[in-house]
């Protein structure tokens, strides 16, 4: 087969996004291993979006059409990293490319070839950093090669993506929600490179007329993952409709209740005030949902102006930012703030660009104060947990008096100012899936895990609240050199199951070390605010306060599920 029409274009990358949907469940225990488990989820709902627009494109005659609005689909439905990268896999140049009726093996491998490009110039990401670019990189190497025919092709194409996913076990992770385990992610391989090498295997059998078995887990690992759990598995009932609707009709029910003072931004998942005064510096903030009340629900008086939400552990597209951000907007900039993620980060940077062209600037503040998940030295690789309420405490009231600029130097104080550290227990279950995304043994608990239920940085013993409280605590003051005579911002965080009883225990003991330390208590907060669905575990949170930051963290804020003052 040297030439393919656009209708047999069509017809194979319908196919590949069914191998995707149907293999969602592998996916996602791919991820769980050293993930947050919702990349199968990310690429179903991907590849569901890429399966409407290709089913009404029958009749399409220009073969980079088909990418191109693929692309758009896929982006929109996903948010989330792999949203934007997937979607730039199948993008490329095409839009920016002539009409072409039908597709030569050199046409297709360089299509292929420009998606890696705009891949790498979008994450930087290289072959050893435990990404699909293990898996693509090699890939697009052998299909440059093999022009002869598709067949050649894309044997040779599939063979060099599973090389290179199975590669990825050897190596330690250097982006995504990995990044932070270090050795621990060694012997796992990478989601993003499964997908990959799933959409080649397809494409593969689709121009050879060959039909490939899905994998499946071995029974080892079959058998190992049940271990963990102890004698058995526990399955989580949640009370929902499609798991495909749950952020659509949880914003529904929001607005239900909530409808006289916030309103749904059209055509995508934002929220926002109904009342924002003119002139005001907009507070925007956002990421995936399942951590409720944040984001979505925090919007009131000295607090967000507008929430951006994704599906359940993945950010929000650009779309869905760039309007919710565009809706707030009243003259004044919008300052963004959100956790550090990789998916945020790229989302959200996308939707700045987006709004600098509509002629609003914005600036950004990401959230990094969980000390577990970089040293130091990579302190802007740390990812945002907990500590998130206290931020929007204090941009919240200077955005509502502040312009950008100084709202924007008012919250990066803040933010440097801010550590946080947590424990879990026990596995959250995305809607959907059966599995939790991790499990423990009774004895265990995981130590300085995130806020997805991405594994923490080690297992220990199970111990008491008071051993919990001191561990953390001395960690944190010795990252933040908080000392006797400093004067801190405390909150206890729950992450969904976990009891008000075990954090006003957890507070308790707080209370009494940091009076033990000489350090000044201006505040202290126990709530379940920044949650993880049903997971079990906590974090503490400190905040180094000086008069600046307390003038505005006393502001009084009134939100449905935070009030203060």
């Amino acid at each position: 087969m040297t030439h393919m029409s656009c209708e047999e274009l069509r017809k194979m990358l319908l196919a590949s996004a069914d191998r995707i949907i149907r293999n969602e469940p592998y996916l996602t225990r791919v991820d769980s291993e050293i993930g947050d488990g919702d990349h199968g989820i990310g690429m179903r709902n991907g590849m569901t979006a890429a399966k409407e627009f290709l089913q009404k494109a029958e009749g399409e005659v220009n073969a980079y059409a088909l990418y191109a609005g693929m692309a758009e689909a896929m982006q929109q439905a996903m948010g989330g990293a792999s949203g934007m990268i997937f979607s730039t896999l199948f993008a490329g140049r095409a839009a920016e490319k002539a009409p072409k009726a039908e597709l030569t093996p050199a046409d297709l491998a360089n299509q292929m070839r420009e998606g890696l490009q705009a891949i790498q110039e979008l994450g930087k990401a290289q072959v050893g950093d435990k990404t699909m670019v293990d898996a693509l990189a090699p890939a697009v190497e052998a299909m440059n090669a093999h022009t002869e025919s598709f067949e050649a092709m894309f044997a040779a194409g599939e063979k060099a993506a599973h090389e290179g996913m199975e590669k990825t076990r050897d190596y330690i992770a250097r982006f995504g929600r990995a990044k932070s385990l270090g050795e621990r992610a060694i012997g796992h391989q990478d989601a993003g490179a499964t997908s990959t090498w799933l959409i080649l295997l397809e494409m593969s059998d689709f121009v050879s007329g060959t039909s490939t078995p899905d994998p499946t887990l071995s029974e080892k690992e079959k058998t190992d993952k049940a271990a963990e759990g102890g004698s058995a598995l526990k399955w989580k009932k949640k009370i929902i409709n499609d798991p495909a609707d749950v952020v659509k009709e949880e914003g529904e029910g929001f607005l239900a209740a909530f409808g006289s003072e916030f309103m749904a931004v059209e055509g995508v998942n934002g929220l926002i005030r109904r009342t924002i005064p003119d002139g005001k510096t907009a507070l925007v903030i956002g990421g995936g949902s399942g951590h409720e009340p944040m984001f979505g629900f925090f919007l009131g008086d000295n607090l967000a102006d507008a929430a951006a939400n994704g599906n359940v552990f993945a950010s929000p597209d650009p779309v869905t930012i760039t309007k919710t951000a565009a809706a707030a907007d009243r003259g004044a900039g919008v300052l963004f703030l959100y956790g550090n993620y990789a998916g945020d980060n790229l989302n959200f940077d996308k939707a700045a660009e987006n709004l600098e062209a509509m002629g609003i600037h914005s600036r950004t503040v990401r959230v990094w104060d969980d000390i577990a998940s970089a040293p130091r030295e990579r302190i802007t690789d740390r990812r945002g947990i907990a500590g998130d309420v206290l931020m929007l405490k204090i941009a919240g009231a200077a955005c509502a008096e502040l312009p950008l600029e100084e709202a924007y130097r008012v919250a990066s104080k803040a933010r440097d100012n801010l550590y946080s550290l947590g424990v879990g227990l026990e596995g959250a279950t995305i809607p959907g899936q059966l599995e939790p995304i991790f499990t423990l043994p009774p004895d265990e608990m995981e130590y300085g895990l995130g806020i997805h239920g991405e594994p923490g940085v080690k297992r220990i013993a199970m111990q008491s609240a008071d051993e919990i409280v001191e561990n953390l605590v001395e960690t944190i003051l010795k990252e933040s050199g908080i000392r006797a005579g400093d004067t801190v911002c405390t909150y206890v965080n729950g992450l969904g199951s976990t009891t008000l009883m075990e954090l006003m225990i957890m507070n308790r003991k707080l209370h009494l070390l940091l009076k033990e330390k000489g350090i000044l208590i201006h505040d202290m907060d126990v709530n379940s605010l920044v949650t993880t669905m049903e997971m079990a575990g906590a974090s503490i949170s400190l905040m180094k306060m000086d008069e600046e930051l307390i003038k505005y963290y006393d502001r009084p804020c009134r939100s449905p599920y935070y009030t203060k003052g």
